[in-house]
Order: C-alpha cells, then sequence, then structure tokens
C-alpha cells in the first residue's frame, strides 16, 4: 500500500516522503512548511487517530488525509474533530485523492507565504531602536510629527529624523506602509505551517 502511494503520488511530479509507521514519523527531524500527510487509521504501533492527537498536541498546522478499510462513523467523527480534512475509505479513487492531494497543497502554500511575510515584517521591525519604535507606533496610528513630539517630549526636528529612520528601515514610503507592516508583524502565528511543521519533538 506505501509503495503504490509513492508512486501514485511521484507519478504527478510531487516529492514523497514514505514512514513504515506514524512513529518512525513522528520522531524525523526534517523541516516541512508545505505539505500534506496522508495516513491510514490503522497501523503498527501508533494509529492514524492517535497520530492526529500528537500531531494537534504539537502544533502541527499540515493538512492530514486519512484513508482507512475499516473505519467505522465513531472514528471518522474522532478523526475529523481531531483535524483531519478528509477520510478516504478505501479503495478510492485514484483521481480523487490526488486532488485533495493538490487542493491541500495549495492551502499550505499560501499560508507558508503568509507567514514569510509576517517573519519579514518582524525583521523590519527589529531593525527600529527603542525611540524608532516609539514613533513608529504613533505613526501607525496617523499621528503627526508635532503631535508625536508633543507625546513623546521632543523636538518636531528629533521626530522628523526619527520617521525617517523608521520609513527607511521599513522599506516604507508612507505611514498607511507603516500600519501594514506593523498589524503584519503582530499577526499571530498560530496558523503559520512553519511555525511547528516539524514532525519531531519541539
Amino acid at each position: 500500500m506505501r509503495e503504490a502511494m509513492v508512486w501514485l503520488i511521484e507519478s504527478v511530479g510531487l516529492t514523497a516522503l514514505p514512514f513504515e509507521t506514524a512513529d518512525a514519523f513522528l520522531s524525523d527531524g526534517r523541516h516541512i512548511c508545505v505539505g500534506v500527510i496522508i495516513t491510514d487509521m490503522r497501523m503498527p504501533g501508533t494509529s492514524g487517530l492517535g497520530l492526529l492527537e500528537t500531531l494537534r498536541e504539537r502544533g502541527c498546522m499540515l493538512p492530514v488525509i486519512v484513508v482507512s478499510a475499516f473505519a467505522n462513523v465513531h472514528d471518522a467523527v474522532r478523526a475529523m474533530r481531531l483535524g483531519a480534512v478528509d477520510l478516504m475509505e478505501k479503495p478510492f479513487n485514484e483521481q480523487d485523492l490526488l486532488d485533495r492531494v493538490q487542493a491541500c497543497l495549495g492551502q499550505t502554500r499560501a499560508r507558508a507565504a503568509e507567514c514569510c511575510a509576517t517573519n519579514a515584517a518582524r525583521l523590519k521591525l527589529a531593525r527600529l531602536t527603542d525611540r524608532e519604535q516609539e514613533v513608529m507606533a504613533l505613526m501607525a496610528q496617523g499621528a503627526r510629527s508635532k503631535d508625536i513630539a508633543r507625546s513623546l517630549d521632543l523636538s518636531v526636528k528629533t521626530v522628523d529624523i526619527h520617521r525617517h529612520n523608521v520609513l527607511s528601515k521599513l522599506e516604507a514610503t508612507s505611514t498607511v506602509d507603516v500600519h501594514r507592516t506593523k498589524a503584519r508583524a503582530e499577526m499571530s502565528a498560530q496558523d503559520c505551517p512553519c511555525r511547528t511543521s516539524l514532525p519531531g519533538q519541539p
């Protein structure tokens, strides 16, 4: 079954990483941001449901497709509650599986792109000094130089210098860009597939 699945996945130009058991997968150390996990419901050692539980505990955001020849309604409901995106009954249509895999890959690619944009924004903000961070926060609120100067007890000239540095370091051309960069940097990493996509111990 595993060899046939690898052949099917690779037949459409995708890369497959086969594992003999769920435990072997969970102990693997490769970092995967874009991908989809296909698992059987019943396996030696950790079951498909056990795998789903562990992945959820570790915060893995990769989508999981469960295949099974023995799944009952109870198992199917539990699998979906644990985060499986689909449960396919064997024997399944190969094209249906490939279509689902491609859809899942599209979703993880989009999330990975969002994650990269968030990380880039955080790196830009990390370039700012503490004072520039204060000025940037007020700029993002739409405050003018004289308002910022009053709030921070600085001269307008000093504020203008800080504003220039903020725009330069954030690679921004306007306060609108500053607001967008700040908002992006503050986005939660909850939905980032790169956050804890490493199957092995975090």
